[in-house]
């Protein structure tokens, strides 16, 4: 049952999954600003494929991992409501870590550990 679960996951890009859907009726008030501004959709669109191209990279474990952490994130940027500036901060924050998730996987030996301590580091900053 969980492997056919797992590749039902996998079937459906990350991208896809995770990415904001603007026609929804139950957005957040920082989904609504995300929708509504530009530059905050613009970087939401460069995070999905991000994200994405990642998830094709990294094993089922790895995927689960990003696939929870992008949930966290997603949460995190929600508590800033309709503050525009907290917004742009969790994006930033957000595509610094990716830009060390791109080392992690690029660093075959070490991979694993990268990318647990990393996520594990990350874990920490977003329940603070």
């Amino acid at each position: 049952m969980l492997g056919m679960v797992g590749l039902a996951l996998l079937a459906v890009p990350f991208a896809e999954a995770g990415r904001l859907d603007c026609g929804s009726r139950w957005l957040n008030r920082a989904e609504l600003l995300v929708c509504d501004d530009p530059q905050l959709s613009r970087m939401e669109e460069v995070l999905a494929r991000r994200l994405d191209g990642f998830a094709q990279r990294l094993n089922f474990g790895q995927y689960l991992g990003l696939r929870h952490w992008h949930a966290m994130w997603a949460r995190q940027r929600g508590e800033c409501e309709a503050d525009r500036e907290c917004i742009l901060a969790t994006y930033r924050a957000q595509s610094r870590l990716l830009d060390r998730l791109q080392r992690c996987v690029g660093a075959r030996v070490a991979q694993r550990s990268c990318l647990r301590e990393l996520v594990a580091g990350e874990g920490r900053s977003v329940r603070r």
